[in-house]
């Protein structure tokens, strides 16, 4: 294909610019969160912003070494994928069946300025919920250990992973009961 190297070099650009803008949005969420709920950390900002990319530059490390094909695939496997399934269970549930689908049918008239069909009520009622944990379900069920090629991880690393995945989960109902009790 004529100019090939061309489109592969913008190709490869693309990549790059997604990749750091991404982290950008995800590092401004930490910072910003974490800037608003304690002062002494807006104060400090540029400390703060230094410490945090040189821990991702730390982490990032990892996977520079021989085995960070193995650190990638173990992050890739765990960090992600039952993490987001959880949040949205309890976003769900919360959504749904504390907070109320009347209440939140009411909310959407409000903004909308008429009523929601009976479908959507269902789905966030019982579909929704409901579904998400027969997909939580079946992958638990069905759980293989972690894999990259012919090589099987050892015990730790898949134990490992799994506290990746509670750790961003845990907070959820931590500070759920923690606002329950405060209030």
């Amino acid at each position: 294909m004529p100019g090939g190297p061309v489109w592969s070099v913008i190709f490869f650009l693309m990549l790059l610019t997604l990749g750091l803008d991404s982290s950008f949005g995800g590092s401004e969420a930490i910072i910003t969160a974490l800037s608003d709920e304690y002062p002494i950390i807006k104060r400090n900002r540029e400390w703060f912003v230094a410490i945090l990319f040189s821990l991702y530059f730390l982490v990032g490390l990892l996977s520079c070494t021989q085995g960070g094909a193995y650190v990638v695939n173990l992050l890739d496997r765990f960090a992600a994928g039952y993490s987001i399934l959880f949040a949205v269970l309890f976003e769900a549930i919360s959504v749904s069946w504390i907070y109320g689908v009347r209440r939140f049918s009411k909310d959407i008239k409000s903004m909308l300025g008429f009523e929601i069909s009976i479908w959507w009520k269902f789905c966030w009622g019982f579909v929704a919920p409901f579904f998400i944990m027969f997909i939580i379900f079946y992958g638990l069920v069905n759980f293989e250990p972690l894999k990259y090629d012919q090589y099987e991880y050892p015990l730790w690393a898949n134990v490992l992973g799994c506290c990746i995945a509670a750790s961003s989960v845990i907070c959820i109902p931590v500070m759920a009961v923690w606002q329950i009790l405060k209030t």
